[in-house]
């Protein structure tokens, strides 16, 4: 039986340069990379199933109802990759490979960072030219300004200083393009630690149905320009945190066929209670749901298996799973 995975080598190889996130099968295998992160599932989060109950992707779902831990690197060993690597902290997993050169990393929150109750009112930290990241690579700073969200900030931080330990640990081969992935608040904290990870690559970011997290200054000061933020028609989780708080709309936005979306100048405060309201009383959001997203950018990219499941359960179940 085919997975939509399955296609991910031959759709890599297919890529011309320059290459560019404007291309349709570019954002379908960032998409593709950020489905992966949501199918590792550390044991922590098989304990604290009550809390992931709002993760929104139906493949993660099934993996928490079996009770059973999963590993996307028993997946990936079989998928003859340059490099893969996964690194896990208590509010992020990402899911890193290397093929043709290319890295691409996928971002994705656990249950833990799914508290949209604090999430979407956390206020906005400045911005400081003197950010580091710590670690056994010499110390890298982030110059610019603006606001950004105060937790999403603090975890691209935690988590961007685990993946430059693992780049320098994986011996990483020449790099030509990275690409920073993610979805909902997996492409938040995605965004905002491409400047405290990259090491001069060329890069783009990725992300798809995240919430704002910064004023418009911050995108403004992002090293590689803004994002590009894909939107299904129907999800208003990129309408929140409200912009009365001062966050921006994602500046270099498109809806999942590459049609650009404008947000209205008029601000509403609607989508913001309107999504409180969904989350406590359905849990689960369809238009927010990853594989939804995964598969509309696929029948824009006209892949083959887009319809598909993403990857074989069996080959990610193992009792060997980091904390």
């Amino acid at each position: 039986m085919p997975y939509a995975f399955d296609e991910f080598r031959d759709l890599v190889g297919s890529l011309t340069n320059p290459i560019s996130d404007q291309d349709p099968k570019v954002r379908y295998i960032c998409a593709l990379v950020a489905e992966l992160a949501y199918l590792h599932v550390p044991q922590f989060e098989i304990d604290h199933r009550k809390r992931a109950l709002i993760i929104p992707c139906n493949a993660y779902q099934e993996i928490i109802a079996s009770g059973t831990a999963s590993n996307v690197l028993e997946y990936l060993s079989g998928l003859d990759l340059e490099r893969s690597f996964v690194v896990v902290d208590r509010s992020i997993v990402i899911v890193g490979l290397v093929i043709n050169r290319l890295l691409f990393i996928g971002f994705r929150g656990t249950a833990f960072l799914f508290d949209w109750r604090i999430n979407v009112r956390s206020s906005l930290a400045q911005l400081k030219s003197n950010i580091r990241v710590s670690g056994p690579m010499p110390r890298i700073s982030v110059s610019g300004g603006g606001r950004v969200h105060k937790g999403f900030l603090e975890e691209a931080v935690r988590i961007s200083s685990k993946i430059i330990d693992e780049i320098r640990n994986q011996n990483m081969p020449e790099i030509e393009h990275a690409f920073i992935c993610g979805h909902s608040l997996g492409g938040a904290v995605g965004a905002l630690s491409e400047p405290l990870i990259m090491r001069g690559w060329p890069a783009s970011v990725c992300i798809f149905g995240s919430p704002r997290y910064c004023d418009i200054t911050a995108y403004a000061s992002h090293s590689v320009g803004p994002p590009t933020q894909i939107q299904r028609r129907g999800d208003i989780v990129p309408l929140v945190p409200p912009r009365s708080k001062g966050y921006a709309d994602h500046p270099y936005q498109f809806d999942t066929f590459g049609k650009p979306i404008i947000q209205p100048i008029v601000y509403s405060s609607i989508p913001h209670f309107i999504w409180l309201s969904l989350l406590f009383l359905i849990k689960r959001f369809e238009p927010h749901s990853m594989e939804a997203y995964r598969r509309e950018l696929g029948r824009s990219a006209n892949a083959r298996f887009a319809e598909l499941s993403l990857a074989p359960f069996e080959r990610l179940m193992t009792a060997k799973v980091g904390a």
